[in-house]
């Protein structure tokens, strides 16, 4: 067994092997990056070189610190995992857990834990990672206020939330870890608020746009955003819960707080031992990942390159590759690192790639808004250099392929973005296993399609083994099902919000207007003895059809409140799905109020133009909201023609929809002149 505290013996077996290994490398650091690192240099084959210990400071193996949160979706801290005890004697790989290395003492070769042991090394490797900044607000240490970074941190969350049957939590941080930490609470069952000192959420990645409909999206799951609040103190309220107090806004009491405020880089050992380091902390390393110190390196979140701190796990696992190739022997090196994200928080897809608004001083800005996301291009001389995103967007892998590639976006496809949101026609995006073999899949590991084909083409057959093989998948999972699809499964569709009431409510309005025009119309009683006579008074007596007129009238109102949502920026109650939803229910109860009204007779003159007119409408509206109810539901062709037919439909719609207010007021005046009260 390989995995060992810090006072213990390899065993036998692992001894032996490692009485051959030449070269004593020492890993500090037992994260993300330390393990992608190992892993490179066992694929490659190089693993055998070295004599390869790893210092851990917690009291578990490398595991999946991106996917915390997993926890409460039923995944155990062994689904966690990076790798299990097997992989790493299997490799010779001695991985000692609760050993924090305290000292760097480079004149001698060694490094130094916290109770005095000491390690010699021919190669350091130190992969310390970041720690969470807490900023200097008094009461930041008071019981209550946790942070946000490893597995200890979630279960001392989890312990305080059950120990105090907390049932209101905050976080003070809007950002990546921010959002990550406030669905932890949502999770925990407390009502929780995100406090954030910008004007808007995610403030390092996203405009202003892009941050309100983020907020909208972050509120409409039942969090609080706080905007521009500026922390000034943390008080114990006496009674275990907590007052946090602002320089500018009424305190908010809470039972439970997360700070997740940034991260800095973990530097103390590079900063005790003379190691040079970045301008904003961090050790400092060239393009070979080398420190000041030749057998000193640094990967991830520890280090400094070209005075940049990278905090992405996609550069880190780059870092980590590159520094495996070159003590392999390969002359590779760090040339920077994309820090494109494709993240989903709170349930809600966000995308940066490339360049962001405020790097691109001569850029032009294309903003594309609809029901369901938020999505920018920015271009500089014609060519595609960055793209953001809120809410969903099928087509976000050809978007980073042209940005990687710079092409041009032609005045066409400019227009055609701003009216529908995508570069390109339904039919011109290519599935994924046609896509060019450089072109990233899974942006959190950068995983390519060309990796991918050869996995598969060396026997990998379902989404798990390529994820085993490639790591695709792994992160965020938003690529899992182009994954799927390149293995020929199922790319699992997720259903819009509201869009299975849509579908539902469509499908009953297109019965009801079919059994409208095909039913014959019910006679009127013969006789007044005729007990039918209690039922034709519905359209007989003008009391009865007035209420059902007036009833229909306002029902036809209240359903227009959803163009208002749609189109009015002022008008924001309610998200689109609901006002959607509630169009569509609206829409089959104004079907059934119109037949009480009429008895399913079409009338002649006016009213045969009017409930013409009406049938129509309704008839192309239940056709444009089945297609909108499977527009999330669909994928290849049937995704297509959706995709192409529903705007058209809605657009018949929304034209059908205009003479009917003239032949309502003409319907209205000439029922009062011709009755008896006109007269």
């Amino acid at each position: 067994m390989s995995i060992a505290t810090a006072n213990n013996t390899s065993s036998p077996n692992l001894a032996e092997i490692k009485s051959r290994v030449r070269t004593r490398l020492l890993i500090v650091g037992g994260g993300m990056a330390a393990h992608q690192f190992c892993r490179q240099l066992v694929s490659s084959g190089s693993i055998k070189k070295f004599d390869v210990t790893i210092f851990g400071g917690e009291s578990r193996l490398a595991y999946d610190r991106v996917n915390l949160s997993r926890m409460f979706e039923g995944k155990g801290e062994s689904d966690l995992l990076l790798a299990r005890h097997d992989w790493y004697d299997e490799n010779a790989i001695e991985f000692k857990t609760n050993c924090v290395i305290s000292q760097l003492d480079r004149p001698n070769h060694e490094i130094v834990d916290e109770k005095g042991n000491r390690f010699g090394y021919d190669k350091l490797v130190l992969a310390t990672g970041s720690r969470a900044f807490v900023p200097p607000v008094p009461g930041s240490d008071s019981e209550g206020v946790f942070v946000y970074r490893t597995m200890d941190d979630l279960e001392r969350i989890q312990h305080h939330v059950v120990q105090r049957s907390a049932t209101v939590g905050a976080v003070i941080g809007g950002g990546l870890l921010g959002l990550e930490a406030a669905k932890i609470l949502k999770d925990l069952g407390l009502r929780t608020s995100v406090i954030e000192m910008a004007p808007g959420l995610m403030p390092r990645q996203l405009d202003r746009d892009g941050a309100a409909r983020l907020k909208q999206h972050v509120e409409s799951m039942g969090v609080d955003v706080h905007l521009v609040r500026r922390t000034q103190s943390i008080e114990p309220d006496g009674s275990g819960g907590l007052s946090i107090r602002f320089g500018n806004a009424d305190p908010i009491d809470v039972d439970v707080l997360i700070i997740a405020a940034g991260v800095r880089p973990n530097d103390s050992l590079a900063r005790g031992s003379g190691l040079a380091l970045g301008p904003r902390g961090g050790i400092a390393v060239d393009a070979c990942l080398q420190s000041s110190d030749p057998n000193v390196f640094a990967i991830g979140e520890c280090c400094s390159f070209r005075d940049h701190i990278y905090g992405l796990v996609a550069p880190c696992y780059r870092m980590a590759d590159v520094l495996a190739n070159r003590l392999s022997g390969n002359d590779v090196v760090f040339r920077g690192a994309d820090e494109s994200a494709e993240l989903k928080l709170l349930g809600v897809q966000v995308v940066t790639l490339g360049r962001a608004i405020g790097e691109s001083t001569e850029g032009i800005v294309l903003a594309h808004r609809d029901e369901h996301s938020y999505r920018k291009l920015i271009l500089e001389r014609g060519k595609l250099v960055g793209a953001a995103c809120v809410g969903p967007w099928d087509t976000v892998p050809q978007i980073r392929h042209a940005i990687t590639k710079q092409k041009m976006i032609w005045p066409l496809q400019r227009t055609r973005f701003l009216r529908t949101g995508s570069p390109w026609a339904p039919g011109d995006s290519l599935p994924v296993f046609q896509w060019p073999a450089d072109t990233i899949v899974c942006s959190c590991m950068g995983i390519t399609r060309g990796q991918i084909s050869q996995a598969i083409a060396d026997g990998a057959v379902s989404e798990e083994e390529i994820a085993h093989v490639t790591s695709a998948s792994t992160a965020c999972g938003s690529c899992r099902s182009l994954v799927c699809e390149m293995v020929g499964g199922d790319a699992t569709q997720i259903p819009a919000p509201g869009s299975t009431t849509m579908l539902f409510a469509s499908i009953t309005a297109g019965v009801l207007a079919i059994l409208y025009i095909t039913f014959p119309a019910p006679s009127f009683a013969t006789s007044v003895t005729d007990s039918w006579r209690k039922i034709d008074v519905l359209w007989r007596d003008d009391f009865p059809r007035q209420v059902s007129g007036y009833t229909t009238l306002g029902l036809t109102l209240i359903g227009l409140v959803f163009s208002l949502r749609k189109r009015m920026q002022w008008f924001q109650f309610g998200s689109y799905a609901f006002w959607r939803s509630v169009h569509a229910v609206l829409g089959v109860l104004v079907i059934a109020c119109v037949a009480i009204h009429t008895g399913l007779r079409m009338g002649e003159n006016l009213n045969f133009l009017l409930a013409s007119t009406f049938l129509g409408v309704a008839a192309i509206g239940s056709l444009a909201g089945i297609a909108s109810g499977l527009e999330s539901r669909t994928s290849g062709t049937a995704a297509v023609l959706v995709r192409r037919w529903r705007p058209r439909l809605t657009r018949l719609h929304t034209w059908l929809f205009w003479p009917l207010p003239a032949l309502v007021v003409l319907h209205v005046v000439s029922f009062y002149w011709f009755s008896d009260g006109g007269k």
